[in-house]
């Protein structure tokens, strides 16, 4: 396992914790973990890094200096992407729905139905 962090004086992220700690969770719970979360987890650890989810590049057209920005995972599990995403998801809803009361019912009709109403 990793060598413990000092969490009050540094800056400690859920990335970090998934850094220092995923591989050795990950040994010991492998049989018990989807897909999906493993897929979500290697995201976030690479999110930021331009070597693995690549970058933008732009170029100051006065002076000709190049900035690059690393592409972000934009997973919802990693507060930092998640936020933005679930903001993003905000503006446009406040945009795009009517402005009234309303009220969302979802509708699970049994699986026997699930032709019926798919037609």
């Amino acid at each position: 396992m990793s060598e413990a962090v000092n969490t009050t004086s540094s800056k400690y992220t859920i990335k970090q914790i998934f850094k220092d700690n995923w591989n050795d969770f990950y040994d010991l719970n492998k049989d018990n973990i989807r897909d999906t979360v493993v897929e979500n987890v290697d995201r976030i650890m690479a999110c930021g890094d331009k070597n693995k989810l690549g970058y933008g590049m732009y170029m100051c057209p006065s002076c000709g200096n190049r900035h690059y920005v690393a592409h972000t995972c934009k997973s919802r599990f990693y507060n930092s992407c998640g936020k933005v995403m679930t903001d993003n998801w905000i503006n446009w809803a406040q945009d795009n729905m009517l402005n009234c009361p309303y009220h969302h019912i979802i509708f699970s009709p049994p699986s026997e139905l699930w032709l019926f109403f798919r037609g």
